[in-house]
């Protein structure tokens, strides 16, 4: 407890220079599963350390994959109050950290928000391929049937040609002659069904070709889309790395900070080895350790197969997208080093039979099935302190999760329009 003085006061800084003055924003109607822990039921004291560590002392897998409610604005508040609170006795006990730890804080703000949108870019990529894909898809079939309407006209024109261009006019006079009655009659009605079939069949033709058009006209209009959402995806993308690159730096100046003052914090019986720690090294593993699968192909929501998922090795049992498995891994590890344990985690693949279970039991605060980021394999709920804004555990996430392509989603931030602390997000 005492080794965690000054890390609970640099992210009770951290905390209030950031959370009080996120913007509302409103959240996706993909409310993901939640961890059940005291924060949700708790006031003033919900996530707070004790002897015996977070305040989330419960079995993380007993309530996996459950819903539980965002925090209220007076959980919200409390825990805002604590950190602010705290602020004024970090500034009083070292500015110099204080003013490292809000620069970090700001810079850890600004790659979330990068990451939520490089999220939202990448979603609004996937929606244009897909109607890409669609519209492509109705242009061949499309052109299949052109294909063979004009395949029957070239027959009619071919039979025109042996049997002489005034075969239609022949076949409405026969009509006109053989009045009513016997074999006559029938003849006629033959050659006048004839006559009126060959001609839809040129009507046929032309409103197919008609809707070939337009359809080629959407195809392409869909397709300049898609490139377009790719482009703007890659900008975001390209600015998320600097400003990921940038954080980096900043926590290696804490870091080094850290390690001049380390006599001075030794005196206030603060452990200086845990401010802001990460293992840099860590992050190599996010791009160096092989991926538990090459299959890259895309999935409904919540119908990826086992062969396209990756098990978490620092949480057996979860599961997410390969990417995102080995970014995971990588981060609980660094976290592991700062904190002395992984990564707590209740939620994370949810398969779409998973989801219209908690949907048909808590249909209030379920996601509608299909549409929560769970079902992507892209979001995890986290416990063990990060559950709650005013803890260093949560601290630790907002200045180093993004340097692993995770973030958390403006509508689950404290000035959100659904607080969850413990809902993260992974971006890339």
């Amino acid at each position: 407890m005492r080794g965690h003085r000054l890390t609970t006061l640099l992210a009770a800084f951290s905390i209030g220079s950031v959370l009080v003055s996120t913007p509302a924003t409103a959240a996706p109607s993909t409310p993901p599963a939640q961890p059940g822990s005291a924060v949700a039921a708790g006031g003033a004291d919900s996530g707070k350390e004790s002897q015996n560590g977070p305040a989330n002392s419960k079995d993380p897998k007993k309530d996996s994959g459950e819903e539980r409610a965002p925090l209220t604005p007076e959980q919200v508040k409390a825990q805002v109050a604590e950190a602010t609170a705290l602020q004024a006795q970090l500034r009083k006990e070292d500015a110099a950290l204080a003013d490292a730890g809000r620069k970090l804080a700001t810079l850890a703000a600004r790659s979330n928000a990068l990451m939520s949108r490089v999220g939202a870019a990448r979603a609004a990529e996937a929606e244009a391929a897909r109607k890409e894909a669609a519209e492509l898809a109705r242009l061949k079939q499309l052109t299949a049937e052109v294909t063979a309407a004009q395949q029957q006209l070239d027959a009619m024109a071919y039979d025109a040609y042996v049997n002489g261009p005034g075969l239609l006019r022949e076949v409405a006079a026969l009509v006109d002659l053989v009045g009513s009655g016997g074999e006559g009659a029938d003849a006629a009605a033959k050659a006048d069904y004839l006559a009126r079939t060959r001609a839809a069949d040129e009507a046929h033709y032309r409103k197919l070709a008609t809707r070939q058009r337009t359809t080629a006209q959407r195809a392409a209009a869909a397709r300049a889309a898609r490139e377009k959402a790719t482009a703007e995806a890659e900008k975001v993308q390209k600015a998320a790395a600097a400003a990921v690159a940038e954080q980096q730096t900043s926590v290696v100046a804490l870091q080094k900070l850290t390690a001049e003052r380390r006599d001075r914090l030794n005196e206030l019986g603060v452990d200086g080895g845990l401010l802001a720690g990460v293992d840099l090294s860590a992050l190599e593993k996010v791009t160096t350790t092989p991926l538990c699968t090459e299959e890259n192909a895309a999935y409904p929501n919540g119908q990826w197969p086992g062969s396209a998922l990756c098990g978490l090795q620092t949480a057996p049992g979860h599961m997410l997208r390969p990417s995102a498995a080995r970014a995971f891994d990588a981060l609980s590890e660094a976290y592991t080093k700062a904190h002395g344990t992984n990564l707590c985690i209740t939620d994370s693949y949810r398969s779409l039979a998973a989801q219209i279970d908690v949907r048909r039991r808590k249909p209030t605060l379920a996601a509608k099935p299909g549409t929560s980021n769970h079902g992507l394999g892209l979001a995890v709920d986290l416990c063990g302190g990060i559950e709650s804004f005013g803890t260093a555990q949560h601290l630790w996430m907002q200045q180093h999760a993004p340097l692993f392509g995770f973030f958390h989603p403006a509508w689950a931030q404290a000035g959100g329009s659904k607080p969850e602390p413990w809902h993260w997000e992974f971006a890339g």
